[in-house]
C-alpha cells in the first residue's frame, strides 16, 4: 500500500468526510460502469457500489486495507457482484421449482403469484391446440381426465399424455422465458 493511501484511509478511519467525499467521487461512477460489466442493471450497480461506500464508512475502523485503495475497491466490488449475481441465480432455481411445482400440480392456478400465472397463461397459448385446451381444462376448470376425455371426445390416455407433454413443454418454455429474464 502506497503512503498516499494509507494516508487517505487512515483519514476516513478519523472520521474525516471530506476525504471520503472525494474519494466517493472519484471512484463511484468508475466503479458503478465496472459493476455493470457483470450485472448489466444501472439500478442495481449503483446501488451496489453505494453500499459498499456505506460498508466502508460505517466500518472504516474494522476495515484492513494491505492493497491500494484502488485495488481494494475493485475486488470489493467485484465480490459483491458475484455475491449478487449468485443470489439471483439461487432465487432463479427457486423460482423454477415453484413453475415446476405448479405445472405438476392438479390444483386450480388462480392460487398462485399473478405475474407467474400470467407467464403460464402466456405459455400455454403457444401450445398446440388441443394440447393447450386439454391443460386448460384440467389444471383450469379442473376437470376429471375421464371428463376431458368425454367432453373432446378422445382417450383417457391420450388425455394423460397430452398432460405429460404440455407439463414438459411448459416448463421448457418457462425455463427460456426465467433464463432470458435473468441474463437481461
Amino acid at each position: 500500500m502506497q503512503i498516499e493511501d494509507k494516508i487517505v484511509f487512515n483519514e476516513i478511519k478519523r472520521g474525516n468526510k471530506e476525504v471520503y467525499r472525494r474519494l466517493f467521487d472519484e471512484y463511484y461512477n468508475k466503479l458503478v460502469l465496472f459493476t455493470q460489466s457483470y450485472l448489466f442493471d444501472q439500478q442495481e450497480s449503483e446501488d451496489l457500489v453505494q453500499d459498499l461506500f456505506v460498508y466502508l464508512w460505517e466500518n472504516a475502523r474494522k476495515v484492513s486495507i494491505t492493497i491500494s485503495i484502488k485495488a481494494y475497491f475493485y475486488q470489493a466490488i467485484r465480490n459483491r457482484c458475484i455475491n449478487h449475481l449468485k443470489a439471483l441465480k439461487v432465487k432463479d432455481k427457486n423460482h423454477l421449482l415453484y413453475l415446476d411445482g405448479m405445472l405438476q400440480a392438479d390444483d386450480d392456478l388462480q392460487h398462485f403469484d399473478p405475474k407467474i400465472l400470467e407467464e403460464i397463461l402466456q405459455s400455454i397459448e403457444e401450445l398446440p391446440v388441443q394440447m393447450a385446451k386439454v391443460f386448460t381444462m384440467k389444471v383450469l376448470d379442473g376437470l376429471t381426465r375421464e371428463a376431458i376425455a368425454k367432453e373432446l371426445n378422445i382417450s383417457v390416455n391420450t388425455v394423460k399424455t397430452q398432460l405429460q407433454r404440455a407439463r414438459l413443454r411448459l416448463r421448457e418454455k418457462l425455463l427460456n422465458k426465467t433464463g432470458l429474464f435473468f441474463f437481461l
